[in-house]
């Protein structure tokens, strides 16, 4: 087979890869709940002949962080029927989101994992004028619901990059598995699929990102850099009272919370290392002639290695708990999220320099730099370099019509027959048959 003919014979998939990213966007799910998505996905690999993997079969149940009620799950079910998913395969489904497509050649050789995430985020997208996806008919259906992140396109160019590696799998050797993550926003997904035992065999993986500041026609190999990361939930509870008849009785949630709040962000001063903590949001109280009897705070911690992180996260946690006891409260914390820090393995450079070479619309290539950010790729990557594999983290230049989680994001759809390309190309690079 000749690879550079392929690769821009697939061109043929531009039409499909702007239909599906926008049939994704315009039903964007938030994480655990992405129902139609999965379903889309998994009727698309069915339709091609392609197995795949789900539920327990890919996910740990031991760490479904800030996982929804049944209730909310059965919700999502039925609107993702009524949107136009298979009610058999959302049935087939079950209660855990997400699939792995498994392209086997049957000849010994490497294998090599992919990741797309899927979910969207917590937003109300931007209706006015000038809004490429309400101009043009796709805006989000879900009241508070936006794929503000680019993922809608990351599930549209997973999905072709397993329609088009089946096409040459008899020019490969080894197998490929190709990972559709529930859950990333709120880095809540990753670690249950890590955990789940599909990477144990995995000598190489690679995942990419659209945008994060890198222009259409740009690639940036080798992401570095990523923080380490913990989010967590604190509930206060103390005792109400009346505020002016008898305050002495009450034990104030809001004022322990408050103490808390401004303790923990004096916890992130480290020589080590880049660190940092936030309290995102802080909420309690039933009436302002009562002595609060609750009180929560949403808070993340991160560092530049995750022992600085874990140090500034345990130092956060102490500060919550003696806030608590200072104001004769109780307090429970628990974790929402999670990821680690991880760094691109320098030693998949050369494949993903020659995979791009074949792909004429990647006009400039980044060598590495840094992401800045979490993501909880970062705890896939790791488990394939503890045993010995090798790992990266791209991200795919897409010019971004506003900032990354803003209400009128949008990327630039030319970025994705991009991103098919280099995917498939460096597939082909790992994999072919010499």
């Amino acid at each position: 087979m000749e690879i550079q003919t392929f690769l821009d014979g697939l061109d043929r998939y531009k039409e499909q890869l702007s239909g599906r990213r926008r049939d994704f966007h315009r039903h964007a799910e938030p994480g655990w709940r992405e129902f139609y998505t999965t379903a889309k996905i998994a009727e698309a690999l069915g339709a091609a002949g392609i197995p795949f993997l789900y539920g327990d079969k890919i996910i740990n149940r031991d760490y479904l962080w800030s996982y929804p009620s049944e209730k909310e799950l059965d919700e999502c079910r039925k609107r993702a029927v009524s949107q136009g998913a298979d009610p058999s395969v959302i049935e087939r489904i079950g209660d855990l989101t997400g699939a792995c497509a498994l392209i086997e050649t049957g000849r010994p050789g490497p294998v090599v994992a992919l990741r797309f995430d899927i979910d969207c985020n917590d937003v109300s997208e931007n209706d006015a004028a000038g809004h490429i996806p309400s101009d043009d008919g796709f805006r989000s259906e879900n009241a508070g619901c936006m794929h503000a992140c680019g993922h809608d396109g990351h599930a549209s160019i997973g999905l072709a990059v397993c329609l088009a590696v089946n096409e040459i799998r008899d020019s490969l050797c080894g197998t490929v598995k190709i990972i559709f993550q529930p859950a990333e926003e709120g880095v809540r997904g990753a670690k249950s699929i890590a955990e789940s035992g599909i990477l144990d065999d995995v000598d190489i993986f690679l995942t990419a990102h659209l945008g994060m500041g890198v222009k259409t026609g740009q690639l940036l190999a080798l992401s570095k850099g990523f923080l380490s990361t913990t989010k967590v939930d604190a509930e206060f509870t103390g005792v109400s009272a009346h505020a002016g008849a008898s305050p002495q009785d009450g034990r104030n949630a809001i004022l322990a919370a408050c103490a808390a709040t401004l303790a923990v962000h004096t916890v992130c001063q480290d020589s080590r290392g880049t660190s940092r903590v936030n309290v995102g949001t802080i909420r309690g109280g039933s009436g302002r002639n009562v002595v609060a009897e609750k009180a929560y705070l949403q808070l993340e911690t991160r560092g530049e290695t995750a022992e600085i992180e874990q140090d500034v996260y345990k130092r956060a946690i102490e500060s919550i708990e003696g806030a608590a006891k200072m104001f004769g409260c109780t307090v429970k914390t628990a974790i929402m999220g999670s990821a680690s820090s991880s760094d691109s393995d320098e030693e998949l450079g050369p494949y993903i320099r020659a995979a791009a070479a074949r792909v004429p619309e990647i006009t400039e290539l980044l060598p590495s730099g840094g992401f800045s950010g979490s993501e909880d790729a970062t705890y896939l990557m790791a488990k394939v370099q503890e045993h010995g594999g090798k790992a990266a983290y791209m991200c795919v230049g897409s010019d971004i019509a506003a900032p990354h989680h803003n209400n009128r994001f949008d990327i630039d759809e030319r970025s994705l027959l991009i991103g098919l390309k280099l995917y498939v190309s460096a597939v082909w690079e790992i994999l072919h048959i010499a």
